[in-house]
């Protein structure tokens, strides 16, 4: 049978692999007929949109052909009223050329100009009307009427005489009557250079005759046209989808009557793609698109990984199906060999199985439908039965009763109680009964029950009822544990109520710790100007007593009054600048300590506030020699608390301090404000100091954490901005910090705080 086996899959194999190469063929079969499919279908919707855009041309000089003599407007207005712009917009322009002969092209100058000058509204060329470029030829083959005029007005006035290209084409289709179209040009109104093409239509006089070429150069008025820009018209024909699938490149082959045999080059290359793809190799085809009286050869390139890509997937499932299918009629034909064996192994392992529930010292039952399908040896003892009596017996032997007592719930799918049960003898035990259901979804398939005897447990529970007294005696002592829970519980209310009162006594002491320590930085920065003031004043009074004792004695020169005057003017400037200075600081102070104590609300600057805080700790800021940089625009007003506003930039600097520059012998503090929009402000607080680790920045707004207690930290400072920012200012607060790359405090604050019951309530009624 093993050899059996082996011989399927190799025969397996081989067929897969037949399969694979099959498969393979038809794919690429098909592969190659929607690329050819697809191919045809692009080069048909070329050639019949511009059949498409030939006819209207012929509508057009239908229009010449009723009315020789059609006005500017009313060429306007058949154009507009054709809506091609919306219907097929793939073209430039569409213009009518006049057939002037070099006698008449002053006058016709004379006439356009005229036109233009009374109606410079519909024309952006500015007086005076130029056709352009000069040539001296007997006639001339000028764009007269253009339509649309929007980013063609280079084309208005241009002699295609001039124009080798544009010549050659009008004559050829003047003399034989036809659409001509003209090979690759770039148009006089594309700055981009892009390839380009005019298609244009004979107009003749009525009436004449047009048999001969003479008589068609007798009778011939001009050209209708439609000017092309190639890339437009073919992104107009393509659909989209393909631009992803193929590639394409179209030139011009030359006219059908010299053969239309000219190669591809840059000269006549009509579109081509942006950039060089990879194409799947051997998916390449041509296909020739005439052109009027010219031929376009479109070269189409299948690209790799699009729909014409051979795609292995399809092959290697193959593949893998059929190895799997072989290696499972393989493993069938092992697997039939080894069931006799399992055969034999499993009627062992039943037998050990029934032997194992017989052996069982608890009784275990199967019950359908209210009989006893089986049940093992431990059942029949328990109750007294002998072997196979139970079997097919009514459940109602069991426990005396009518009704189904081993009855399954189905919204339990299980059951579990006591129940009283009748030996044969007609003797009664209590036993634990354990039911589950065979099948949940389908309880019509009965239950499992594990029947064990209490009856010796029944005893002891009767004896343990006796006890019942004891247990309520250790109530009593439960009722006392109570009381004594509860008085426990009132002490720690009043020890917590000690600790608010401790906590508020500290957030007091850090706001006069921080106004004490303003108080010592002004006193520092005022004794500069003070000492100068003093010093300048002894110098001019000694100067003056002096000056006195000169006069007295009768010597004073013009030149010593000049040099005293001087000194005296010098030493006034000195004594004014000091004091104004003082002034200025004494000024801040007052302003940041009344905020700071009294905290009424009301409009202020922002950026005044910023610049007294800032200016009361310009002594603690230069001692430990810490820049300072503010960016702000020249007034934000808000309607709000500058006291408590300062108090969080007060607390910042503090933290700033103490903390950020500890180890350094010099730092940076930047402050930058925003206004975010009409209704909130932000403020960004930056140290470049050495920052905190994750773990301290998690806990940096907790009230009394610190890395500082014992050496003038309050744990409180970061506690403090938090609740003002989002509890008085009605903002967010977020910190940013990393160990060695400073810390960023962002907050943002409307520019109106909100509505508060009482507006001096205390900065320390903020905290939680």
């Amino acid at each position: 049978m093993r050899t059996h086996g082996y011989l399927a899959f190799i025969v397996g194999i081989c067929l897969t692999v037949w399969t694979c190469f099959m498969v393979g063929d038809a794919r690429d079969a098909q592969l190659r007929s929607n690329f050819e499919r697809d191919s045809d279908k692009v080069a048909s919707d070329t050639n019949v949109r511009l059949q498409t855009y030939f006819d209207m041309l012929l509508s057009i000089k239908g229009m010449f052909a009723v009315n020789e003599n059609v006005t500017r407007e009313e060429f306007a207005r058949f154009v507009r009223e054709l809506n091609l712009t919306q219907r097929y917009p793939g073209f430039q322009a569409i213009q009518f050329v006049r057939h002037v002969p070099a006698g008449e092209l002053a006058r016709y100058e004379r006439r356009v100009r005229a036109e233009i000058a009374g109606d410079p509204a519909r024309f952006p060329t500015v007086p005076p009307y130029a056709i352009h470029p000069q040539v001296e030829r007997d006639d001339h083959f000028i764009i007269d009427y253009n339509e649309p005029m929007l980013r063609n007005e280079n084309a208005f006035g241009l002699d295609l005489a001039a124009l080798p290209p544009h010549r050659m084409a009008v004559e050829q289709g003047r003399d034989s009557g036809n659409v001509t179209v003209t090979e690759r040009i770039t148009l006089v109104q594309d700055k981009l250079g892009q390839p380009g093409f005019v298609a244009r239509a004979p107009v003749y006089r009525q009436g004449m005759p047009l048999d001969t070429v003479a008589q068609r150069r007798a009778a011939f008025v001009g050209k209708v046209a439609i000017v092309f820009r190639v890339t437009n018209l073919m992104r107009e024909v393509i659909d989209p989808a393909l631009l992803s699938q193929m590639a394409f490149r179209i030139h011009d082959a030359g006219e059908t009557r010299s053969g239309a045999s000219d190669p591809p080059g840059k000269n006549n290359m009509m579109y081509e793609p942006a950039a060089s793809v990879p194409v799947v190799p051997g998916m390449v085809t041509e296909r020739r698109i005439g052109v009027a009286q010219r031929q376009w050869v479109a070269q189409f390139s299948a690209l790799q990984g699009s729909r014409y890509s051979p795609d292995v997937r399809s092959v290697a499932m193959i593949g893998v199906g059929g190895f799997v299918i072989s290696a499972l009629i393989a493993a069938l034909l092992l697997a039939f060999g080894r069931s006799s064996r399992l055969a034999e192994k499993l009627r062992v392992t039943l037998d050990e199985q029934r032997a194992f529930q017989d052996s069982a010292s608890v009784g275990i039952a199967l019950f359908v439908d209210g009989q006893i399908a089986r049940c093992n040896r431990g059942m029949e003892e328990m109750l007294g039965y002998g072997p196979g009596e139970l079997l097919d017996k009514p459940i109602q032997i069991l426990s005396g009763a009518s009704g189904e007592v081993f009855a399954i719930q189905p919204q339990q799918r299980r059951w579990q109680g006591e129940l009283e049960l009748v030996r044969k003898d007609g003797s009664a035990i209590w036993c634990l009964i354990n039911g589950k259901a065979m099948d949940a979804a389908d309880l019509s398939k009965g239950g499992v029950w594990v029947v064990q005897d209490i009856s010796a447990r029944k005893q002891t529970e009767a004896a343990l009822v006796d006890a019942k007294d004891g247990l309520e005696l250790s109530l009593v002592e439960l009722e006392q544990q109570k009381a004594h829970a509860e008085s426990a519980h009132s002490d720690l209310s009043a020890v917590l109520a000690t600790l608010k009162q401790a906590q508020n006594n500290l957030i007091t002491a850090e706001k006069m710790a921080s106004l004490g320590a303003l108080v010592a930085g002004i006193a520092h920065e005022l004794n500069t100007p003070i000492g100068n003031s003093l010093l300048t004043a002894s110098a001019l009074a000694d100067m003056v007593a002096d000056f006195e004792k000169k006069y007295a004695e009768g010597g004073i020169k013009r030149s010593l009054l000049e040099a005293h005057l001087a000194d005296s003017k010098l030493a006034c400037e000195i004594m004014t600048n000091s004091l104004r200075r003082a002034a200025d600081l004494i000024t801040s102070f007052k302003q940041v300590a009344v905020d700071q104590t009294s905290d009424q609300r009301r409009p202020f600057d922002l950026c005044d506030v910023v610049r007294d805080t800032l200016a009361t700790y310009a002594a603690q800021l230069r001692r430990v020699n810490c820049e300072t940089r503010f960016d702000a625009p020249p007034s934000l007003v808000m309607d709000s608390y500058p006291g408590s506003v300062g108090q969080v930039l007060s607390n910042l600097i503090n933290n700033a301090l103490l903390h950020a520059f500890e180890g350094r012998t010099s730092g940076a503090i930047s402050i930058t404000v925003r206004q975010l929009d009409a209704e909130h402000i932000s403020m960004v607080f930056m140290d470049d100091g050495i920052g905190m680790p994750p773990r301290i920045l998690h806990q940096v707004f907790d009230p009394f954490f610190t890395t500082k207690m014992g050496q003038g930290g309050s744990g409180l400072g970061m506690n403090i901005v938090y609740n003002i920012v989002t509890g008085m200012l009605g903002g967010t607060i977020e910190i940013e910090s990393a160990a060695g790359k400073g810390t960023r405090v962002t907050i943002s604050v409307p520019t109106t705080a909100p509505n508060r019951d009482n507006e001096n309530m205390d900065l320390t009624m903020l905290i939680a």
